[in-house]
């Protein structure tokens, strides 16, 4: 202990000395205080340098840490805002989707008009034929037809209380009295079993033209008349033979159908 003490003593002496003489000669800098400043200069990089790059580190972590948790809550709120995003897109859709059912059921107020959704799909290449939400305790019966506000659908071949099942209309199974709009040309629609049509027993001769509106006549009493069914894509004429190859694109897309209606016919409006 003695001699630690002596230590400590002379160490703190010799500082004591140097600063003196630093303060009192400042003309005169002395080689040996320049040694010591060289050196404190040395020792102080030394001793500070592995504590500068441990505090170093530890800020860029603590930088990395929170640049991270922000990162991945601007991450969340993004995929937030993409779901409210198509969230509105699909409401949107689905307002576009009302409204014109709202037109449709104004255009024909003379008709009752039950509204239903789809189930499911036929997905086999035997039939096309679909299943609503609506049946029996509902209102809908076999041969209802079935609409939507952009076309006609299909039919109702079979009901059970709650669910119908709809032949659609490109089914080749499915035959609707028709009749071109603009020339009023009558003939019958069939499906193609894919997404076309064709109307039959059109004479060669009468005028059928690519572009025009093919609609129902409302003969046999299950549609009502005006129902749109398809657009002329194709007239093939053959003098050889007596009718023409006409092919429709139908109006309503069958793999996309959504709301539609069931029509109850030769039933007026209470209003």
């Amino acid at each position: 202990m003695r001699n630690r003490g002596k230590l400590s003593l002379l160490v703190f002496s010799a500082i004591l000395i140097l600063v003196l003489i630093s303060i009192g000669r400042p003309g005169y800098p002395s080689k040996g205080l320049g040694f010591v400043r060289e050196g404190y200069y040395f020792l102080e990089k030394i001793f500070a340098a592995p504590f500068g790059f441990v505090s170093g580190i530890f800020e860029n972590y603590i930088i990395l840490v929170d640049t991270r948790l922000e990162n991945r809550e601007l991450k969340q709120k993004n995929n937030e805002l993409q779901v409210q995003c198509m969230n509105l897109l699909e409401l949107r859709s689905e307002n576009a989707r009302l409204r014109s059912m709202l037109e449709f059921k104004k255009q024909y107020q003379d008709f009752a008009l039950h509204s239903a959704s789809l189930l499911t799909q036929d997905i086999t290449q035997v039939f096309k034929t679909a299943i609503i939400d609506r049946g029996r305790n509902e209102g809908f019966f076999v041969n209802m037809p079935i609409v939507s506000p952009n076309g006609v659908v299909g039919r109702v071949v079979a009901v059970t209380p709650h669910t119908s099942q709809v032949l659609l209309i490109t089914d080749p199974n499915s035959a609707i009295p028709a009749l071109v709009q603009s020339s009023r040309v009558k003939g019958i629609v069939k499906g193609r079993g894919e997404a076309s049509l064709t109307l039959e027993y059109v004479r060669s001769k009468e005028a059928v033209h690519i572009g025009d509106y093919v609609v129902t006549s409302g003969l046999l009493g299950i549609f009502p008349k005006g129902l749109k069914l398809g657009i002329v894509k194709d007239v093939a004429r053959d003098d050889a033979k007596l009718f023409a190859e006409i092919t429709l694109s139908p109006c309503i897309d069958v793999n996309k159908i959504e709301e539609i209606f069931g029509i109850r016919k030769n039933v007026a409006n209470p209003d």
